[in-house]
């Protein structure tokens, strides 16, 4: 026993020497030649840095590649690198556009979904209620109910990428501080489906557009031709015409991104 009370005092006299034990106790510290790791605080999910980062990063790249003594080996490792890196850039400037356009566009996408519910629980009541409807009153609730339905996948699936086109734009004689009691008051969809393109400005047309690709792609089974009850969003689907997409796309990265290569050569 004494001679174990001796040992203990001893254990903790070697922490800060060159033994095992202080070899223990300086593990827990970096080297001081050790470089830290990149900064992930600007990093989003996917592992992509900031705006801000990518785009100093392409600068410096630039500029190394405009000396005139760089190797040939090198030289190719900096464009490939330069490629990768104005990749990332345009796949960052997409998601900083997808991210402001769902919060500016949150609101008037969460009350169009609600008044498309409300419409689609009052056709399925006219349909199965107590008293069926036959002829032409069940062709018109049918035609309702496939209506509104596209209408919940359009603003389901409507690509953050572009600017919400609204299914029910508020205008002069629009109620919207009563959306509750459209059921009562006998709301009505607008035929936005059935519209004639011509006359239409660019926006309907858009809209119209893009709510025939909704249809189209519910019939080949693609969306769900019951949005109402699972609320799922494919991510594999696309609304918009490709060209279309990355035209607004571009020319919004360049609104915000007009200056960035200034001071780059």
């Amino acid at each position: 026993m004494p001679a174990e009370r001796h040992q203990r005092p001893k254990r903790h006299s070697s922490g800060g020497g060159g033994g095992p034990s202080g070899e223990r106790g300086s593990s827990s510290k970096p080297a001081s030649g050790h470089k830290k790791p990149l900064p992930l605080e600007k990093r989003s999910a996917d592992g992509i840095p900031g705006l801000s980062k990518l785009k100093g990063s392409i600068r410096q790249t630039k500029r190394l590649l405009a000396k005139d003594n760089l190797e040939p080996s090198l030289r190719v490792q900096t464009q490939r690198r330069l490629a990768a890196l104005e990749a990332d850039l345009a796949t960052a400037q997409k998601r900083d556009v997808e991210r402001k356009n769902g919060a500016k566009y949150h609101a008037v996408k969460f009350f169009e979904r609600q008044k498309l519910t409300r419409v689609i629980k009052r056709a399925q009541r006219k349909i199965g209620g107590d008293k069926p409807l036959s002829g032409k009153k069940l062709a018109k609730a049918e035609a309702e109910l496939a209506d509104a339905r596209v209408m919940l996948n359009y603003i389901l699936h409507f690509p953050n990428t572009l600017k919400y086109i609204s299914l029910f734009p508020s205008d002069g004689s629009s109620k919207e501080g009563k959306e509750d009691d459209d059921e009562d008051k006998g709301f009505k969809l607008p035929p936005l489906l059935s519209q004639d393109a011509d006359g239409l400005d660019e926006s309907a047309r858009k809209r119209r557009e893009m709510l025939l690709e909704t249809k189209r792609l519910m019939g080949e089974g693609k969306l769900s031709t019951t949005p109402e009850e699972d609320g799922s969003v494919r991510r594999d689907v696309d609304l918009a015409p490709q060209a279309a997409a990355k035209k607004v796309e571009e020319k919004e990265a360049s609104d915000a991104e007009d200056d960035f290569f200034e001071g780059s050569d």
